[in-house]
């Protein structure tokens, strides 16, 4: 009879947690709250390794004898972006991991919105958003153009993305 009941009541509320079934690894990070991975043409998973001691968001390594390409992170500065500028890091560091296109910062841009077009993690609506904050946001040094140069292919790339258009 008791199982019954807790039956019932999972049934009806959810289990806390059934839906993040999948673990948090570093090659299942979250980013805004919900599971990514990034996975090498040929299939190979990217690590996405926490590192609180980063002053920027994050930076990807090429391999080097004996370590894989992978991505370091600081969670706490990943945590203050918007979710849709999240999701763009994200992208944006899967594209440089996955290709080891090393400065091509363009490329990157472009192919995170494709990335996450093809993954229904962004809308057109929310390329719009990520548009705006990098008109706001300070240049890093890493290559990146200034926010207007940066932010005029972002739409085009997201719309050449094969994926649901939302």
């Amino acid at each position: 009879m008791m199982r019954d009941i807790f039956l019932g009541l999972a049934v009806l509320v959810g289990l806390p947690g059934l839906a993040w079934a999948q673990p948090v690894t570093p090659y299942h990070p979250r980013v805004a709250g919900v599971p990514v991975s990034c996975l090498s043409p040929a299939g190979a998973p990217v690590a996405f390794v926490p590192n609180s001691s980063l002053a920027d968001v994050g930076l990807w390594f090429p391999s080097w004898p004996g370590v894989p390409a992978h991505v370091e992170y600081n969670p706490a500065l990943l945590a203050r972006l918007p979710p849709a500028v999240q999701f763009f890091w994200f992208g944006h560091a899967c594209t440089h991991a996955v290709l080891a296109n090393g400065s091509d910062e363009e490329g990157a841009d472009c192919g995170a919105l494709q990335l996450l077009r093809r993954q229904g993690l962004v809308s057109r609506a929310q390329v719009v958003e990520i548009q705006a904050y990098l008109l706001r946001a300070p240049v890093v040094q890493w290559g990146h153009q200034p926010g207007p140069a940066r932010v005029q292919r972002l739409l085009g790339c997201y719309d050449r993305a094969p994926g649901p258009l939302k």
